[in-house]
């Protein structure tokens, strides 16, 4: 079983992540927080008795209400559980810049959104081989 926490503000790409996941039949429980102000929460509370540990993977929108998915991240690699969890960024931004900070977090994938749902279903399997190389 795998724990994932997902960070996504957005309802219908939360229902297409599970769809995915399911898709390629990952067992897994899922964490799900809708803002970066309630994920920074959820990042400070991992791991204490009675609280979610640090996840196996994340799943991080960027553009999050709140605080923002760069922001969170830095927390995150901060936790000392977390600090080499990896993490598929999963935006609608396609930008460079972009691109290159979320490199200097050390991520997994960058997942940019796509329009198609066959496309967007390919995430599960960025999500299969992460977890794979993970327990090779």
């Amino acid at each position: 079983m795998v724990h994932i926490l997902l960070i996504e503000d957005n309802p219908g790409d939360v229902l297409l992540v599970k769809r995915a996941l399911q898709e390629h039949r990952i067992a897994h429980d899922m964490y799900v927080v809708r803002d970066g102000g309630e994920a920074l929460d959820f990042v400070a509370r991992m791991g204490r008795p009675g609280e979610a540990p640090c996840p196996d993977v994340l799943l991080l929108d960027l553009n999050l209400p709140k605080v923002d998915g760069p922001e969170v991240l830095g927390e995150f690699r901060k936790h000392p559980d977390c600090a080499n969890t990896p993490v598929i960024v999963v935006t609608s931004s396609d930008r460079q810049e972009d691109r290159i900070r979320m490199a200097g977090f050390g991520i997994a994938h960058y997942f940019k959104k796509p329009i198609d749902l066959e496309a967007f279903l390919k995430l599960g399997s960025v999500v299969r081989d992460i977890i794979e190389r993970r327990v090779a």
